[in-house]
This record gives structure tokens, sequence and C-alpha cells, in this order.
């Protein structure tokens, strides 16, 4: 009876649904098996065994070893203008600065008068004692008797070695006078200061128009090109550990090789607050941007160690949880130990195994 009213039941249902508008046959229903929940996509990393490097950047400066100052020599002056900037490549004779000296007219004036008389000075008594001369030998010709020829002889010669003596000392004293009138046109003319080897302007001295400038002062330093070390501070190198050193405009960055070469403590293993690092392949010249100078040194390496992506372990009650992807797609957590971390990766103590995939968002 049951199975009749069973067959009777479908039968009406085929029925009714014949006459629902629409309504699809059986052959064309979704089977429950052919129905697949959509994939979830993760974005994972794998826990593998790798080197973990943790490094450190500072900034850094040009050291030049092999300086030069370039000091103004002269009279007081006033600044006037730099000719050249900071980075420049100098050859000796090269101007550096230019300057106004003070110059004192009346005392060059009153200078070039007294050498003026003294030549005329000299002009006329040279031609006296010359013109006494030319008598006293007139008189020794004329003279009759031996004895008088004897005393006109020794007056004769006299004359002749004062006139040497007055002739010595006066052209001494008056080039004594051009010496220093021909100084004090040069002090008038010394109005630029040049470089006095070739190198690179290090160090810049900065002056306002106005400015005055004495005996001695230091206006720039020229550093050989030869040899250009990096001052780095506050980095805690090593002496002969390898960096790496980065210089340029953000955007055309150039970087190099370096080497600490100094450093204020020595001893094996120690590490210094200040060091020098070398650039063996650097060459420093006027094209060169020296902006930004960044030293990277490696403080920790660790060869063969587990980590992960740094982004996959979170804080979670204090402690540090990871979500591990099964092959079946199911997700676990599990706490981990983490050790040291970068910006980029997580040294794991334990809690995972070497290929265990990772949830990192």
């Amino acid at each position: 009876m049951f199975k009749s009213k069973r067959r009777w039941a479908a039968a009406l249902l085929a029925g009714a649904l014949a006459f629902i508008p629409g309504a699809a046959p059986a052959s064309e229903l979704i089977q429950p098996e052919q129905i697949q929940a959509d994939e979830v996509k993760y974005k994972t990393c794998t826990a593998e065994y790798t080197d973990f490097i943790r490094t450190y950047t500072s900034s850094a400066s040009e050291y030049y070893p092999l300086v030069t100052a370039v000091r103004y020599e002269g009279t007081p002056a006033t600044y006037a203008e730099t000719l050249v900037q900071r980075g420049d490549e100098v050859k000796a004779g090269d101007p550096i600065m230019r300057v106004e000296l003070d110059f004192d007219a009346v005392a060059l004036a009153e200078l070039e008068l007294r050498c003026e008389r003294a030549k005329q000075s000299f002009a006329r008594e040279r031609a006296a004692r010359q013109a006494d001369i030319q008598q006293a030998q007139a008189e020794l010709a004329a003279a009759g008797d031996e004895l008088t020829r004897q005393v006109l002889t020794l007056q004769l010669e006299k004359k002749r070695i004062l006139l040497e003596q007055y002739v010595y000392q006066q052209q001494k004293a008056l080039d004594d006078l051009a010496a220093q009138l021909e100084e004090q046109n040069q002090l008038r003319s010394r109005n630029v200061i040049v470089a006095p080897c070739d190198g690179v302007v290090s160090d810049l001295a900065y002056l306002s128009q106005g400015d005055r400038i004495t005996d001695g002062n230091i206006v720039c330093n020229i550093s050989s090109e030869s040899v250009m070390l990096l001052y780095v501070q506050g980095l805690q190198l090593r002496y002969g550990m390898d960096v790496l050193v980065e210089m340029g405009p953000n955007k055309s960055r150039t970087s190099y090789a370096g080497r600490v070469v100094a450093a204020s403590d020595c001893i094996p293993d120690s590490t210094s607050d200040v060091a020098l690092v070398e650039i063996p392949e650097f060459r420093p010249g006027k094209k060169t941007s020296m902006a930004n100078i960044k030293v990277t040194a490696e403080r920790i390496r660790l060869r063969n160690v587990l980590t992960i992506d740094r982004k996959a372990a979170v804080l979670s009650s204090g402690k540090q949880v990871v979500a591990i992807l099964g092959p079946d797609g199911a997700i676990h957590k599990r706490y981990i130990t983490p050790g040291l971390s970068t910006l980029e990766d997580t040294w794991v103590l334990q809690g995972l195994h070497a290929g265990d995939v990772v949830i990192i968002d």
C-alpha cells in the first residue's frame, strides 16, 4: 500500500512540474557532487633553512687624509667672492677666492717720490764726482815735477775709490727702494688667492661680502684625489670588515664594495664607534655625486637556520603564532619560538619544520 502511494505521489509531482513555466528537466539539474566550493588563495611563505643576515646602515662623510690648508697671506683685506665650490677639482694656480686689499695710496705715492728723488740725486752726485776726476786727470797731465805728479796721482786714485764706494752704496739704496715699491705694487695687484697644488676642494670657508680676512686665515682645504676614505660613526664596525657603500641621488644610487681600514678599537672581533672605510674602486671627481652617502654592514650572519617571512608571525596572548596551511587546505594554528628578526625575515627556533607552508596574511 505504501509503495502504491509513493508511486502516486511521484506521478503527481511529475505532472505538476510539467505545468510549471520554466521548470528544467531532471537531466539538467545540478547534482550535489558537481557543486564545488570557491577556492581561497592565501599569500604564503615556506619555512626553509637559509642564511639569516641582519644589516645596519649609517650615514658617512668624506675624509681626505692628505689635505693642504690654503691660507691668505698678506695685509688685511676684505672678502669679495669665492670662485670655486666644495667638491671642485682644481689645479695648482687656479683661482680660489677674490679679495679687496686695504691700500694706502698716499704711502705708495710717497715711496715713488722718494725713489725718483734718490735716482736724481744719485745721477747729479755721480756726474759731479766724475767731473772732479776728469779735472784731476787734467792737472796730473799738466804737472811738471815728479813730486807734484806723485801727489796728484794719489789724489786721483782716492777720488776714484770714493766714487766706486759712493756708486755701490747709492745703487744698493736705490735697489732697496725699488724692491719696496715692487712689493707694494704686487700687494696692490694680489687680490686673488690661488690653489697651491692639485686636488679637490674638500672644505670651504663660508664668508659674506665685506668680511675681514687677515694674514694666516684658512680660506679652504684642498685634498689629494689619490686617497679618499669615508668617516663612519655609530655603526659599531670591526677592523677589516667588508661593507656596502651607496651614494648619489635617490633615483640613481651607485654602489661600491668597501672595507674598514681604520677603527678606534682594532682588537680582533671588537667593534668601534668610529671607523674609516676605504673604497678601492672609487675615484672621486668633479662629476661624481657625493650626496647622501650610506654605509651598510652585516652585524649578524647565521648560516643554515630556519627562517620565515617576518609578517607570518603574529602576537597572540603574549606568544608568537603562525597559521600553517596543510596539504588538504586546512589551516592549523601553531605557537613558535622566534629568535632574531630583520625587516624581512624571522629566525625560528622551535615550532616549525622545513617545508611548512605558512600563511602571511
